[in-house]
């Protein structure tokens, strides 16, 4: 069976940045269909999210993966399940609170915006692991670098937020 995780995490990611841009439209317009657009596509992205998380779990734990693609896989985890808290909190906030109208309020822009960019480096955290370390995929050796060339971002990245130094092949 294929991963599954890759065919369904695209939702949530464009449904997330959708949201935060037609909330931040709603509320420089005052529109209130670009408003409910928002609160109905952060919803989405907060179901969608917690799909993909599950799928993830399921094909990680499918996968044979090398040790040090198993240590970014599980960076991009947590990555994961802090979006997933983060986008139930602004849906609960959106529907449960008083933004159900318009999101007027400046906290949930930032915190939107905030998580549409957690969003974008997960993603691309994401690719990288796919098309970098082979994460979920049969190395087929027709990249457009060398895999340890290739390897080199996201493995500067795990060190950076892992804080751990960088192995001299990394730098």
């Amino acid at each position: 069976m294929s991963p599954l995780h890759p065919a369904i995490v695209h939702f949530p990611i464009g449904l997330t940045i959708a949201s935060v841009i037609a909330d931040t439209a709603a509320a420089a317009t005052g529109w209130s269909s670009l408003a409910s657009a928002g609160a109905w596509m952060v919803l989405g992205a907060a179901a969608g999210v917690t799909v993909a998380v599950a799928a993830g779990y399921y094909d990680m734990k499918r996968d044979s993966l090398c040790e040090e693609t198993h240590r970014l896989v599980h960076l991009h985890l947590r990555f994961g399940w802090g979006i997933l808290i983060g986008l139930w909190i602004l849906t609960a906030w959106r529907w449960l609170g008083a933004q159900s109208d318009a999101p007027t309020d400046i906290a949930y822009l930032i915190l939107a915006w905030v998580l549409a960019g957690l969003v974008g480096l997960q993603g691309w955290f994401g690719g990288e692991m796919v098309y970098g370390h082979g994460a979920g995929v049969a190395p087929a050796g027709q990249g457009q670098q060398p895999p340890e060339t290739a390897k080199r971002p996201s493995l500067r990245v795990y060190h950076f937020l892992m804080r751990r130094p960088a192995q001299s092949e990394d730098r």
